[in-house]
């Protein structure tokens, strides 16, 4: 029997908790890499972690606090933690990322104003390059470990 201070708890409403205490503990983690002077270099942005020493460390004294009411209620409501298999989770992020990069070519960009014809002639094939690309990253990820 499941209980905890909420026996009756359904399998929706406990479904449902779960999901967002995952999500929320999701973006603690990224605030406790900020809060630890996390800077991300990337190819079309940086972060720059202007948080003070101070400010850093009540960051992670309420990240803290957080964790510690989602572990009681983990515990209470009796929640089970889930794996979470990356290659699904790479293969949601190509799906969705393939209707961006898609948004991204002339047809779709229309939507915004006539684009110029030399962009679209331009952008289009760079577009759907990538495209190409996140179809076998979708497949080598579909595929079981070896």
């Amino acid at each position: 029997m499941r209980g905890g201070f909420i026996p009756d708890l359904s399998e929706a409403h406990r479904s449902r908790i779960r999901i967002t205490l995952t999500l929320l503990n999701e973006a603690l983690i990224k605030c406790e890499e900020w809060a630890q002077g996390r800077e991300v270099r990337s190819i079309l942005y940086r972060e720059e972690n202007t948080l003070h020493h101070e400010t850093r460390a009540a960051l992670l004294t309420y990240i803290g606090c957080i964790r510690r009411i989602v572990t009681e209620l983990r515990d209470d409501l009796h929640l089970e933690a889930r794996a979470q298999d990356i290659a699904k989770t790479i293969r949601g992020h190509c799906s969705i990322l393939w209707v961006d990069v898609l948004e991204m070519t002339g047809k779709y960009l229309r939507g915004f104003g006539e684009p110029q014809p030399e962009l679209v002639h331009y952008l289009d094939p760079k577009a759907h390059q990538i495209l190409r690309y996140l179809h076998p990253i979708k497949r080598l990820l579909s595929t079981p470990a070896l």
